[in-house]
């Protein structure tokens, strides 16, 4: 075979890993909706007793409603951006077998009504031995997809290195006779935090790509910078007892003190190198400036949050949301086409860009002034104590924003699985 051949091969093979990765993502996305269908039925009198677990469906959908539009979702798109540049797509698509079978895993288990539900923060699962088996394979097999030459994220790479391994040592130190709710809390809380410096290098690389934006001194600062605090969480893993509040507290520090920077840094330097030249009227320009602002309203809540009140979600709802926003639009506005599978020149891509923003921050904005009020977060019904006309109205917003946020995440998934599933 001549090397011309090959190369074509290869480009195929790319492609096709691409191809497949955004579909998983995508598909978890979808699948992380239904289950939000799920979590209304489980509350609905005479219906609730049909599902599986009954009642007790409620927590074991919400569980994997979460782990699917987070986790699942944000990792399988940043295989999906190693797969575009990257070496070796045979290894790639080793990794998406693994990562789909982990996937599948995971909602059968949640259909069947398996496992008891444990509302971890950052990696919520449900206990049983099959759920741990899923969410691994979805973890091998995104390290297989961007632990490999050519994929331009070393530093997203390593700092995913980190997160495993924290999970790794926490399996080790935790005693296997704790409280299953403490030992599993304790078990994610090292490795989740880590994942959130995974998550800011994923979008710092959507920022850069959707700028068309190339490496400058100040950016590979910015992921030099990224890489060392996720490092620093191996100190704490050496250093500290995993029972201990000390420990706990090392990791919310980390967050608080050596994450905010990067992100900054990079903004500023595609913000300098862009403004002249990227249009910002475009659909690419209008995704990262409804992703910087959704962004730093959930960055600027961090640093005021309160006690047990709705601020907490505020701030991570509108993390989360600066992230989605950016993905959504390096999917429509570059990966799409560079699958050749271009969305349709409509303005149905700005309003679903402009839908799932708005919607996002209006959400995060209704949590943050409720919060200020003394609305109590993970509360619902009665025990809100929506007593005066501010926190209704603060918690009405919440809602309003939830909604056109969905509103703009269903016209996303309906456009991209659309293309994707076309034959060609």
């Amino acid at each position: 075979m001549s090397a011309k051949s090959m190369h074509v091969q290869e480009n195929h093979f790319r492609m096709l890993e691409l191809r497949l990765w955004l579909l998983l993502a995508v598909a978890a996305l979808a699948v992380a909706g239904g289950l939000a269908l799920g979590l209304a039925l489980a509350r609905t009198p005479g219906i609730q007793d049909v599902l599986p677990s009954g009642p007790a469906f409620f927590h074991k959908a919400l569980v994997t409603h979460v782990v699917f539009s987070f986790q699942v979702w944000l990792l399988t798109m940043l295989a999906a951006l190693a797969a575009t540049g990257a070496a070796h797509p045979g290894s790639g698509l080793l990794g998406l077998g693994l990562a789909a079978i982990g996937v599948a895993l995971m909602l059968a288990v949640t259909l069947a009504g398996w496992g008891e539900a444990s509302l971890n923060n950052y990696v919520p699962v449900l206990d049983h031995p099959l759920y741990f088996v899923g969410l691994g394979l979805v973890g091998a097999g995104v390290a297989a997809a961007l632990w490999r030459p050519g994929t331009g994220l070393a530093a997203v790479g390593w700092c995913y290195g980190v997160a495993l391994a924290c999970f790794a040592v926490a399996v080790w130190r935790l005693p296997a006779e704790l409280d299953p709710a403490f030992r599993l809390e304790r078990l994610f809380w090292g490795g989740g935090h880590v994942l959130q410096f995974v998550n800011t290098g994923l979008v710092m690389a959507a920022w850069q790509i959707l700028a068309g934006h190339r490496p400058t001194l100040l950016s590979r600062l910015a992921f030099g910078l990224l890489a060392l605090g996720a490092s620093a969480a191996l100190v704490v893993e050496i250093r500290f007892d995993p029972q201990g509040l000390a420990w706990r507290q090392a990791y919310t520090d980390l967050l608080w003190y050596m994450l905010p920077l990067p992100p900054v840094l990079l903004a500023v330097d595609v913000l300098a190198g862009a403004w002249r030249r990227l249009d910002w009227h475009s659909l690419a320009g209008w995704a990262l400036l409804a992703s910087w602002l959704v962004f730093a309203l959930g960055g600027g809540a961090g640093f005021a949050l309160g006690a047990g009140d709705t601020r907490t979600p505020s701030h991570y709802h509108a993390m989360i949301g600066g992230v989605n926003v950016a993905l959504m639009g390096m999917v429509l506005c570059v990966l799409l086409p560079r699958l050749q599978r271009p969305v349709a020149a409509s303005r149905l891509p700005r309003w679903q860009i402009g839908l799932y923003g708005g919607g996002q921050l209006l959400h995060a904005l209704g949590f943050y002034l409720a919060g200020m009020a003394g609305v109590a977060r993970k509360t619902a019904g009665a025990e809100q104590g929506l007593d005066s006309a501010f926190k209704l109205v603060s918690m009405g917003v919440v809602g309003l924003g939830a909604a056109v946020a969905v509103l703009g995440g269903i016209l996303f998934v309906g456009q991209v699985l659309a293309r994707l599933v076309r034959h060609d």
